[in-house]
């Protein structure tokens, strides 16, 4: 029997073995659907039993809880709606998100497929074994924890990017980053709904007039700006709402934000460990920041670093609901 290439070349192998395996199963569960006259396709089914636990979701939600991308996302839900499975409508106390749930058409079919699901999952049971599927959460915990760039960089010392301060003829640039990614979140407050934080956002280089206020930047090999964080070593400079001003012996980071090309390169964990890094430096018991419910990818990265909420830094920056949290340095 002739040996397989992808196995001879072991690791390199991996990646092409996982997408030829994953061919492999598609194409047999679309054959499988189809002769069966289901009106589904593959991964259909993690959306409608999500949707069956929670009810009703956003696709941000939908694509964090799933750990899938958010255009795949939009892919996947925009074709289930087109077949009637399910149903979208605004949030009655926010019209910026809106929620996905199961129609009638899927609630009423969602008995018929899970039966099918159940058969599925026990012809699966005979080739991919409990111990597989430990090994497999392993590597995502694994690959979650440190990533391959981030593995590459840290055995062979190369970097895509450094991190320094920000430059005055860096300021306009950052802004604008900043203004495009916050902009960008779904269901976070647009430009004409609160004027004034995005005018914050644009000239953010004029936090750095005052004492104890940094703005880092991450910055490639070939001088594009990749991300920005304000770092604040005197939080009385913090310029947000709730407590956080009043907070001793503590330094704190706000409006972090990577460029869309950038993400997946680390740049807002190293970005974070650059700041936490600084209080260290200083002596400070404690590092604060905030975040919101539309920034999840962030939120989990800060929970990863050991932040943990606190909700006596909580506050209200109009309509939108922001979420405090404290990284304990000793």
């Amino acid at each position: 029997m002739e040996t397989d290439f992808l196995q001879q070349i072991k690791h390199l192998g991996f990646t092409a073995r996982i997408k030829r395996l994953n061919e492999k199963i598609v194409a047999s569960t679309l054959e499988h659907y189809s002769n069966l006259d289901l009106g589904i396709e593959p991964n259909w089914h993690v959306i409608f039993l999500l949707l069956k636990e929670k009810e009703k979701l956003t696709v941000t939600e939908i694509a964090s809880a799933l750990g899938f991308s958010h255009p795949a996302m939009i892919k996947i839900t925009k074709k289930m709606k087109a077949q009637g499975y399910l149903e979208s409508h605004k949030d009655p106390s926010d019209g910026r998100k809106t929620f996905i749930q199961l129609s009638k058409k899927g609630k009423k079919a969602l008995p018929a497929f899970e039966k099918e699901w159940s058969r599925i999952q026990e012809v699966l049971q005979e080739f991919v074994s409990d111990a597989f599927l430990e090994n497999l959460n392993q590597l995502e915990q694994n690959f979650d924890a440190l990533g391959f760039k981030e593995r590459y960089q840290k055995r062979f010392g190369q970097k895509a990017y450094t991190i320094r301060n920000a430059r005055p003829q860096d300021f306009k640039e950052i802004g604008k980053l900043m203004v495009d990614v916050y902009s960008g979140l779904e269901g976070f407050p647009k430009a004409d709904e609160q004027p004034q934080y995005y005018q914050t956002l644009a000239n953010i280089g004029d936090f750095t007039q005052k004492p104890e206020v940094e703005l880092l930047m991450a910055i490639s090999h070939d001088n594009k700006i990749l991300g920005a964080v304000l770092y604040f070593g005197d939080l009385k400079q913090y310029g947000a709402g709730g407590t956080v001003t009043q907070e001793k012996n503590a330094s704190g980071f706000r409006l972090l934000a990577v460029n869309s090309s950038a993400r997946g390169l680390g740049i807002g964990r190293a970005l974070s460990v650059a700041c936490i890094e600084k209080a260290r430096k200083k002596g400070h018991a404690q590092v604060i920041i905030h975040s919101t419910a539309y920034m999840k990818v962030a939120w989990k990265m800060y929970e990863k670093l050991g932040f943990v909420p606190s909700t006596d830094l909580n506050f209200k920056q109009e309509d939108l609901q922001v979420y405090g949290f404290r990284l304990p340095l000793y």
